[in-house]
């Protein structure tokens, strides 16, 4: 079937938290004046002149319209044709927006029609606010011999580091405007879908960058870490925090309490730190601590996340690795410690590795 990630779209009504969950967050990005109801969703500085959509819009007025970001990328824009807390994702269905002459059948698996990106942005608008561009760019050439282009002498210093503009082509005030936004990897094709209620009334545009899958902007890397924490009983993640605290600041001192307490292992990922204390010891230079935190046991094996396939796949190889000098013994420290990590006969059966280590 053709194209649609009904998981994509529907992550536009979940509240902030459930966003923050999936690595994104909603980004209002202005409201659209909307004159004609025939809606238009364009690379406005190559193609401000694109057909609107067949379907056209009973509402007039001033529309909200937002985007669901991921570190700074679009993800998804989206133009609100109704309050979105009046509205309920079960009771709509999704259909694509298509221009004159676009039919959905016609579309194989995957395929879609999107509108063309090459200068990194997208936008809605409506469609009278063609003729308003049209007449900027015709009033700045023609009163500046050095004119370069729409976006270089009129857009560049509204757009600034949001990648994101509510823009008046004739100025604050007149009747039509138009919310630009970068778009999502930049340039490329990009569909849009509209929200159609039980009545046939379109509710919201949503154009998806595609930069996600299924409504998660997380990578499977940040799944599997988000995963690990929510595993982690509260006592355990203090503990495991409080490690990682004394690694970094080599408090070795307090290392000894907190891994006889048993909550906290030296070769647990700390999920604040996005590695174990071992891992920090080392990398914050802290020969003591980590003195501690190995002890009399063979060194543990580094945890499979954390290794750099061919550069680091030990404890001795990450330090080696590592672009700056470590201190006097460090190096010489984990060498004897994984000599003696080869050297160790293998547990006996019914005992637990971590047992071994630290018992």
């Amino acid at each position: 079937m053709a194209y649609l990630d009904l998981d994509n779209l529907q992550t536009i009504f979940l509240d902030d938290e459930a966003l923050r969950t999936r690595r994104l967050q909603r980004q209002p990005c202005g409201v659209l004046n909307i004159t004609s109801g025939r809606i238009v969703a364009c690379d406005p500085l190559v193609q401000p002149e694109r057909e609107p959509f067949v379907r056209s819009v009973s509402g007039r007025g001033g529309f909200p319209a937002e985007v669901l970001q991921h570190e700074g990328r679009h993800a998804l824009a989206v133009l609100w044709l109704r309050e979105r807390g009046s509205l309920q994702a079960a009771g709509l269905h999704w259909e694509p927006a298509l221009l004159e002459g676009q039919l959905q059948d016609e579309l194989g698996d995957d395929e879609f029609y999107g509108y063309p990106v090459d200068a990194g942005v997208g936008c809605f608008m409506d469609a009278e606010c063609a003729a308003a561009i049209a007449e900027r760019e015709a009033r700045e050439s023609s009163a500046n011999p050095d004119y370069v282009s729409y976006y270089d002498d009129v857009l560049d210093t509204e757009l600034g580091v949001e990648d994101m503009a509510d823009h008046y082509p004739l100025g604050e005030g007149s009747a039509n405007n138009v919310l630009i936004f970068s778009s999502g990897w930049g340039d490329g094709s990009y569909p849009s879908f509209w929200a159609i209620d039980a009545s046939g009334e379109p509710v919201a545009l949503v154009t998806d960058f595609m930069t996600m899958h299924g409504g998660d902007a997380r990578s499977e890397d940040e799944k599997r870490d988000d995963a690990y924490a929510a595993s982690l009983s509260p006592e355990k993640l203090a503990a495991l925090e409080a490690l990682g605290a004394a690694a970094v600041n080599g408090d070795a001192a307090a290392i000894r309490p907190l891994l006889d307490a048993g909550l906290a292992g030296a070769n647990d990922i700390i999920p604040s730190l996005g590695e174990t204390a071992i891992t920090s010891a080392i990398r914050m230079n802290r020969l003591e601590a980590l003195r501690m935190l190995l002890g009399a046991a063979p060194c543990p094996a580094m945890p499979e996340q954390l290794r750099i396939e061919g550069q680091a796949e030990s404890y001795l190889a990450y330090a080696r690795w590592l672009g700056k000098p470590r201190v006097p013994g460090l190096i010489e420290l984990l060498e004897a410690s994984e000599t003696a990590a080869v050297a160790a006969p293998a547990p006996a059966e019914g005992t637990s590795l971590w047992k071994r280590l630290f018992s």
